[in-house]
C-alpha cells in the first residue's frame, strides 16, 4: 500500500494515465512545431518575392528620378 492509500495496481494505473497524458501532450506539441516550421518556410518563401518586388519598385523609382532630372534640364533650356 502506498502513502496515497492505493494498492500497487491502482498506482500503476495512475502512472500509466499520467504517462499517456504526457505522451499525448508531446504529440500535440510536435504537431504544433511542424505547423510553425511550415509557416516559417512559407514566410521565407514569400519574403523572396517581396524583396524582388521591392527591388523592381526601387529600380522604377530610380528611373523616374532620372527622367525628372532630365525633364527639368530640358525645361530650363526652353
Amino acid at each position: 500500500m502506498h502513502k496515497l492509500g492505493m494498492d500497487n495496481e491502482q498506482f500503476q494505473r495512475l502512472v500509466l494515465e499520467q504517462l499517456k497524458a504526457l505522451t499525448d501532450g508531446q504529440k500535440t506539441l510536435e504537431q504544433g512545431q511542424k505547423a510553425l516550421e511550415q509557416g516559417q518556410a512559407e514566410i521565407k518563401n514569400e519574403l523572396k518575392y517581396i524583396w524582388a518586388d521591392i527591388k523592381k519598385i526601387d529600380s522604377q523609382l530610380s528611373n523616374q528620378e532620372e527622367e525628372v532630372v532630365i525633364l527639368k534640364r530640358l525645361k530650363r533650356l526652353k
